[in-house]
């Protein structure tokens, strides 16, 4: 993209531009004079007759609803969102703070080289900034962590800038993407496949701190199987290597899952462990759902909440008997007196009216008799219910380094003529057995799952 603006020039009448600051995928970065205030900014601009593809604009867009809504010390503060129209062209406008300092990239490329104390503290800024970024309802998402978007001033002070490729997570993770945003070397795996999650932003932070200590790009680091090679070309503490070699790993359920992981880990702390980006896997007809953790598989079973034809017609009995009922009863009542008073008004019905009279009586005695079974049977249901949930249906935690197989078992009932089958955890201690209620179908698509996740793990 060509520089759309000189120096001196004023744009909409309060920006004056002092020089240009950097070229990105998405607009042309000016470092300019508000004249209102008389504070430099830093000015982004946009061309629509120099842009060729409609999603530059709509990520241009994108970032500037982002930074209006963003409230952090480490990212420059919003301004103005504006547009310029010409005769010849129509040019969009961010305004932001100008974050006071050098790139990381400008630093390296004047000579400095960090230590590792350094390299940490920015880390832990960094960090903190991803993970107020993480805490938005939706998330947000970066997409280009590199040297380039991260100022340092001299006092140690760090800033995120350029959110032009920023995405959420609401739009991204669950709907799927196809365009591919990022930087070469300092992109997630997954960026290549148009997918970011919350850890893609912490692979960028990994390979920038990667840059940092080796003095050289990502892309001409050593690699085995998509997985950098570091540690014979730096000098740090066994510890910190660690950290980052988790936080540079191919696979997204092998690195750290959020940025405030990421921060407790490195601060010495235990993290949680749990994988807030990994889908949640279902079962055929949703009665189970397996939540796959850092160091646990984690079963839910739910109750079954879809009846069947029977259900149904049993629900139809109970809802005809709640709700039915008492209107039959208060209209049989005063039909029945009705009849009682008006059709066997004459002595010679006497014999008659007698024998409606006892009807009537067994007939309410017998609603009041099933009425006071119905709810008694109602309340054991409950009873039964709650001690069931408090005595037998407890969690059950098993270390994977004890389980020797997992399989679907069965056992014959003679006198039902007919087999049942149950998922079996066979462990060194003792068998666990569960899943009896469940359909084939979830039974057979359990113990395959569990069989998996032990595979992995071994």
């Amino acid at each position: 993209m060509k520089t759309l603006q000189q120096s001196e020039k004023i744009i909409a009448e309060r920006y004056r531009i002092l020089g240009k600051l950097g070229q990105g995928g998405v607009g042309i970065t000016y470092a300019a004079v508000d004249l209102n205030s008389n504070q430099k900014v830093a000015l982004k601009a946009l061309s629509l007759r120099l842009t060729t593809e409609w999603k530059k604009i709509e990520l241009f867009e994108r970032e500037a609803k982002t930074l209006s809504g963003l409230n952090h010390p480490g990212i420059p503060h919003y301004i103005d969102y504006f547009q310029v129209d010409t005769s010849q062209d129509r040019c969009f406008y961010i305004a932001q703070q100008l974050a006071p300092g050098k790139s990381l990239a400008q630093l390296i490329e004047n000579g400095w080289k960090p230590n590792e104390a350094q390299v940490r503290h920015i880390a832990y800024q960094l960090l903190e900034i991803l993970a107020y970024l993480q805490s938005l309802l939706p998330a947000a998402i970066h997409r280009d962590i590199k040297p380039q978007n991260i100022i340092l001033q001299k006092n140690g002070r760090v800033f995120l800038v350029d959110f032009g490729a920023v995405q959420n997570t609401y739009h991204h993770t669950v709907t799927g993407g196809s365009t591919v945003v990022g930087t070469y070397g300092y992109m997630a795996p997954e960026q290549f496949r148009g997918k970011a999650v919350l850890s893609t932003d912490l692979y960028g932070l990994g390979t920038t701190l990667l840059f940092l200590l080796t003095q050289k790009f990502p892309s001409d680091l050593p690699r085995e199987k998509l997985k950098v090679k570091f540690r014979e070309l730096v000098s740090i503490s066994t510890e910190f290597a660690e950290w980052l070699d988790q936080i540079i790993e191919p696979a997204v359920e092998d690195r750290f899952q959020s940025a405030k992981d990421a921060l407790l880990a490195l601060r010495g702390e235990q993290p949680s462990g749990i994988n807030l980006d990994k889908m949640f896997k279902r079962s055929p007809q949703s009665r189970i759902t397996l939540i796959d953790a850092k160091r646990w598989l984690l079963i839910k079973i739910h109750p079954d909440r879809s009846p069947s034809k029977l259900k149904w017609f049993f629900q139809f009995i109970h809802l005809s008997y709640k709700f039915l009922l008492p209107c039959s009863l208060i209209l049989g009542f005063f039909i029945g007196l009705q009849i009682r008073y008006s059709l066997f008004e004459y002595a010679a019905a006497d014999w008659l009216r007698r024998l409606y009279d006892q009807f009537f009586v067994i007939s309410f005695l017998a609603i009041t008799t099933f009425t006071l079974f119905y709810a008694l049977m109602w309340l054991c249901r409950c009873l039964c219910s709650r001690i069931a949930s408090r005595l037998f249906i407890r969690p059950i935690q098993i270390s994977s380094q004890d389980i020797q197989r997992v399989k679907l078992s069965g056992i014959h009932l003679p006198l039902l003529k007919k087999s049942i089958s149950f998922c079996r955890i066979r462990a060194k201690s003792r068998n666990y057995c569960f899943g009896l209620f469940l359909p084939q179908a979830e039974k057979e698509w359990l113990v395959g799952e569990l069989k998996d996740c032990l595979s992995k793990l071994k």
